[in-house]
């Protein structure tokens, strides 16, 4: 696969160009999302037709394992009072700047416009 810096200088684009760029990427990002959703509903079809091991097989030297899902718990009223406590007491610590603050890898922010 050819990369994205061999198809063309990343450093000779204008600004529109980049931009022109990103917008084009990102459209085909999402094209690409909803068809990977598609094509895993139709893998859980052909799983529950017993077309496909839920248990595990690959494919291309690509390994394909089926996983009910995350696990989350929901707890009792006692714990979530503890949790709001503790929250409150971060938010204290934050506003008199007793808490540290760490600044993670910038990063940019891409919306779609709203359909």
């Amino acid at each position: 696969m050819v990369e994205l810096t061999q198809a063309f200088d990343l450093d000779q684009l204008s600004t529109d160009e980049v931009l022109d760029h990103l917008v084009t990427v990102r459209q085909a990002m999402a094209r690409l999302k909803a068809t990977d959703d598609a094509l895993l509903d139709r893998l859980d079809q052909l799983a529950e037709a017993g077309e496909v091991d839920q248990g595990g097989f690959s494919h291309k030297d690509y390994a394909f394992t089926w996983s009910p899902g995350r696990k989350s718990w929901t707890y009792p009223a006692g714990v979530q009072e503890l949790e709001a406590k503790t929250k409150e007491a971060k938010a204290a610590a934050q506003a008199d700047n007793t808490a540290t603050a760490n600044v993670g890898e910038p990063f940019w922010t891409i919306k779609p416009p709203k359909p």
